[in-house]
């Protein structure tokens, strides 16, 4: 085990001493920073600035120990090197994505959390007959997957990639997504959506890229038509979504077809930087952005586009960070989804998919229609409620770091890569 996850494992062990006490939040912040001395890689080191940002939000004391276990779990995934190490650690960070929204207060809570421990069940279902057929096929569970696979080896394995569609929301494996992202806690949302999601398509394609490579037509026959169907509907049905929470879980959906593009186009030179990109920028944007709908819901009673209307006037600072999330979400130049965008676009050219790369741009195109139509309600519209500025500086600080992390990965982002 590494020397970052035995210093996140034994912190998440030892939060639960501080439960209930102001030294609970010091202290997951400090365990955090003192991993980050140890952190070697790029994609755990963004990670780390991520969770530290949430657990700087967060009020919960329950849900700070809960995240420190996520991304325990998560490094153990980063981490794993077989396919059998990959499958226990997929397994751990969805129990601990379960219990993370189990901490429900509402019936909504509650009702989004059911639906998310059903999904995990059908995921889990899925990972084991895979593991069952990729076994009976001959397939070493301590090594790599096999690039030359046999039939029920290859049955396994596209087995296994179904059960882990279902924590990445490709269609069809997405419609539990899109109430448990709006119904949960928006802080538990965050770290299901922006962090885990993140987490899983890094290691998958860390997992499948030489299977994919050796077995390119097959894959791609799959993979091309799901990605497209996943970003075409995310967007499509976005469009017509008045409740922000709801907005942001098709928009979700959607950036999971990006993401799906990267194992389109995994021959290219591209893929592997592309799908760094990739996840490090939808981690900021889509952390950062549930994050703030928290705070609109839990302090202004925020729910849709109408609430929100003329939101600037109460809050200048935070309706201008939420709005660097929502343009870099669109696609903006300069901004960190701007250049992840392009980086999987022309790992898609450059691997020949021209065809897919302009229906991924159209469909690009197309969800600038609904971030706009927020923005739009936050400057643009007229509200009669009373001013109201509500003083939430960890929140703001945590929000700045995110923005921070946007604007950097957009502009200078390059040579770190």
């Amino acid at each position: 085990m590494s020397i970052v996850f035995s210093i996140l494992f034994f912190s998440s062990l030892i939060s639960i001493v501080f439960h209930r006490t102001i030294w609970l939040k010091i202290f997951a912040l400090a365990s955090i920073l003192v991993a980050g001395f140890y952190t070697q890689t790029i994609f755990e080191y963004i990670l780390e600035i991520v969770i530290f940002a949430v657990i700087l939000s967060e009020d919960e004391d329950a849900n700070i120990t809960q995240i420190l276990f996520v991304i325990t779990s998560s490094i153990l995934l980063i981490d794993a090197t077989n396919l059998l190490s990959f499958v226990i650690a997929f397994e751990v960070l969805s129990l601990v994505s379960v219990i993370l929204v189990s901490y429900a207060k509402t019936k909504e809570q509650i009702k989004g959390a059911i639906k998310l421990y059903i999904a995990s069940a059908i995921s889990t279902a899925f990972i084991f007959l895979g593991l069952m057929f990729y076994s009976i096929g001959g397939g070493e569970l301590m090594k790599p997957i096999s690039t030359t696979p046999n039939h029920f080896e290859l049955i396994g394995i596209f087995i296994l990639l179904a059960g882990a569609f279902y924590k990445l929301t490709i269609v069809p494996f997405h419609s539990w997504a899109i109430d448990t992202y709006a119904l949960v806690r928006h802080s538990s949302g965050a770290v299901l959506s922006g962090v885990i999601k993140s987490v899983v398509a890094f290691s998958l394609f860390q997992l499948v890229a030489p299977f994919l490579d050796a077995q390119l037509q097959l894959s791609n026959n799959i993979l091309i038509p799901l990605a497209i169907i996943t970003m075409t509907l995310g967007n499509f049905l976005a469009l017509f979504e008045k409740r922000l929470a709801k907005i942001f879980s098709y928009s979700s959906i959607a950036h999971a077809g990006y993401m799906l593009l990267i194992f389109v186009a995994v021959r290219s030179e591209f893929s592997h930087i592309g799908v760094l990109y990739m996840t490090v920028a939808y981690m900021f944007m889509q952390t950062a952005s549930f994050l703030i709908l928290d705070i609109l819901r839990d302090r202004y009673s925020i729910k849709t586009l109408e609430d929100l209307k003329g939101f600037s006037t109460q809050h200048k600072t935070l309706s201008a960070l939420f709005s660097i999330q929502i343009l870099s979400l669109s696609g903006i130049p300069l901004l960190a989804g701007f250049l992840a965008k392009a980086v999987v676009f022309y790992a898609l050219v450059d691997s020949g998919y021209w065809v897919v790369a302009l229906i991924a741009l159209l469909n690009s195109a197309l969800s600038v229609g609904y971030y706009i139509w927020i923005l739009k309600s936050i400057y643009f519209d007229t509200n009669q409620k009373p001013k109201i500025l509500i003083s939430i500086p960890n929140k703001i600080l945590a929000q700045a770091i995110l923005a921070s992390g946007t604007i950097y990965f957009g502009i200078l982002a390059g040579g770190l890569f």
